[in-house]
């Protein structure tokens, strides 16, 4: 059971868009359920969990940042005689 706090507008494939009403649905598109966490509109009981919410995905470590490269200089247009 999913109970969304506010509507949801999402699109499914990337063209159309749908909206799910606020309120208690049985079940949702596993996509919706991800967005409606995203935006902190799903009402969940603590300790229920839902098949279509995803685990938390632990942290990467952060990446060295790589030296800027330096600019490279502009090449001149070569024109074409007619």
């Amino acid at each position: 059971m999913f109970k969304l706090l506010a509507e949801l507008k999402w699109s499914p494939d990337g063209c159309r868009v749908e909206t799910i009403p606020r309120g208690e649905h049985e079940d949702l598109p596993e996509r919706a359920v991800e967005i409606a966490i995203q935006l902190s509109i799903l009402d969940q009981p603590a300790g229920e969990q839902n098949t279509g919410q995803q685990p938390e995905q632990p942290e990467q470590p952060e990446q060295p940042e790589q030296p800027e490269q330096p600019e490279q200089p502009e090449q001149p247009v070569k024109k074409v005689k007619k």
